[in-house]
Order: C-alpha cells, then structure tokens, then sequence
C-alpha cells in the first residue's frame, strides 16, 4: 500500500526491522557516551568542569557544519572523502580575497560559499551521471582540493587575518558563542524533520533500495547531486568558521577530518551501507569523538598513539557495522 505521497516505504516488517536498530543505534551511543563521560569525570580532575566542557562543545560546533551534508550522504550509501580538505580550502580563499583582493569578510563568505557548492554539484554530477563510486571519485577530489589549498595558500603571505574575520568565530549571544547555539538549533529543527518529513525520509529509501527507490518515482539522482552539493557548502563554511578561530590559514586545517566523521557517524548508528543514521546520531557520535580524544589528551596519550586509537575505533564500528548489514540481509 503507497502513503498519502505515493512512496511505498516497502512492507511493516522491513520497517519495524529498520526502525529496531535505529534504536539500537541510539542507545549504544547513548550507552558510550555515558561511560566515557562518567569515567573521565572520575578518573580526572580537569575533565568535569565548565571550561573543559564548553571548550567541547565549541569545537564540536564548528566541526558539526561539515557533518550536515556529510550526514545526507552516508544514509544514502554514499561518502565525501574531500569533505576535510574543502574544509581547509574555503578558510583560505577568504583569507585569500580579504588580504590579496581587499573584499571584506561577507561578499567573501559569499564567493567562496558559492565556488565551493558548484565544486560538490560537479563532483556529485560526475558520480550520478556516470554511475562512479563516490569514494574513488570523493578520494581524487580530496587530493585535488588539498593541491589547490596549497597553491592558494603559498600564494600570498601568511598573516595573521584582521579583526573582521576573526570576530566570526568569536561571536556570541548571551555569552555564548553562536556556534553552539546554531549547532542544537539545526539539531532540532533536522531532528524533526528526519522523523517526519515525507522528502527527507526519501534519503532513507535511496539508502534502503536504490532500485526500489527509483521505482517508486524517487529522483535518486538529484537528490544525491544535492547532497553533495550541500555536503561541500556545510564543510567550507565550518572551515571558515575554523579558519577564523584560529585566525590564520593552514594547510593542515581539516586534515583527516573526514575519517573523523566517519568514525563518528558509524559509531553514532549509521551504515557505510546506507539506510541508517541521523543528525542526532551524527551528533552524538560527534561529542564521543570528541570526548575521547579529550580523555587521552588529558593522560597525556602522545598525537600518533591518539591516532592509533581512533583507527582502532573505526575499524571495529565498521566490523561491527558489517556484520549488522550481513544479518540485515539474511534477515
């Protein structure tokens, strides 16, 4: 039987088989973030205090704007490898334009905003026209982003940007920075409309069944053209938010962002297969991450073996994930 929008979201039994580990997924998160925040607060000194946790949240709420689009993406079964070196790249093309061409920082914002989302409709384009893989596509692209980051940023000298673009990141309202504000906002507002808009939940067929997507009237190829686009547009403005915390360009900025992201989507519930996940989820992933790599900073877990441990993490989230896609198909 089709819905009132003429999309059939396939048989009640594959439904409530979805739904049971969207729950599951919930509370595994939910479950690790609770022990790693509960153990840090005990073992340390420094870890439950409003510095520390605001200091969290700030840097979660930069990075949260490249998870956005991301998030769009890895549901529909697809990824964007250079979402970390379009990070990186937009903060030094504004740094670019108001220091060589003498724009100031909205028109700026603008241009770039505008350069960077025609780069993601391209690439997203190139994936659906010619059917590619968005990995070996997205992994191409990241290095060609990350050359170009370099060229640019070789291009002029390297200062220190002026008050206007160091303000951005600096804002706040009611003493708190809007980052973070902004952050749960589109939390809530994308919250409600994963759970019940009708257009949005289209990502979840595409996830699902591509074929039966497409099928039933979904435009999966314009709908993955869009997420790309928007997955380029979030990531280069959280990179101009970055770039203006730090208030200089560097080439390093987002680098092995986008395996941050992975980590944390998968451990937050979603499938490198598509079908699961969510902006909360996202989230919440987003904060472990984060909390964790806050907890071995505090004892003193030297930058390599910090890697080390989160490459660790992502393999077995994605043993774990495989192995919930294998029994999804038995099922």
């Amino acid at each position: 039987m089709q819905s009132e929008s003429g999309i059939d979201p396939m048989n009640e039994k594959t439904n409530n088989k979805l739904r049971n580990k969207r729950h599951l997924g919930d509370n595994t998160i939910i479950g690790l973030l609770l022990v790693i925040f509960l153990f840090l607060t005990f073992t340390t000194d420094t870890f439950f205090k409003y510095e520390n946790l605001y200091s969290i949240a700030y840097g979660v709420s930069i990075q949260f704007f490249a998870v956005i689009g991301f998030t769009f993406l890895i549901i529909m079964g697809e990824i964007d490898l250079s979402v970390g070196s379009m990070y990186g790249l937009s903060g030094t093309l504004v740094g670019f334009c108001m220091t060589v061409w003498k724009w100031s920082l909205l028109p700026s914002m603008i241009a770039v905003l505008f350069v960077c989302s025609l780069f993601g409709y391209l690439v997203g384009y190139l994936i659906t026209k010619f059917k590619l893989n968005s990995m070996m596509v997205t992994l191409g692209t990241l290095s060609l982003v990350a050359g170009i980051n370099a060229v640019v940023f070789n291009s002029f000298p390297a200062v220190i940007y002026n008050q206007e673009y160091r303000s951005l990141a600096k804002f706040k309202i009611a003493g708190i920075h809007w980052t973070i504000i902004a952050m749960f906002v589109i939390v809530i507002v994308l919250g409600f409309l994963f759970k019940y808009s009708t257009a949005i939940k289209k990502v979840y067929y595409i996830g699902n069944n591509p074929e039966t997507a497409h099928l039933y009237g979904i435009k999966s190829d314009a709908i993955k053209k869009f997420a790309f686009t928007l997955s380029a547009l979030t990531a280069a403005l959280g990179g101009i938010i970055a770039t203006s915390r730090i208030t200089h360009s560097d080439v390093l900025t987002g680098n092995g962002l986008e395996f941050v992201l992975i980590t944390g989507l998968v451990v937050g519930g979603a499938s490198l297969a598509g079908g699961r996940g969510g902006i909360v989820k996202s989230l919440l992933g987003m904060l472990f991450i984060a909390i964790l790599s806050t907890g071995m900073t505090t004892f003193r877990i030297e930058p390599f073996a910090q890697q080390v441990m989160l490459g660790v993490v992502l393999i077995v989230t994605v043993y774990i994930d495989s192995n919930i896609n294998a029994k999804r198909l038995k099922g």
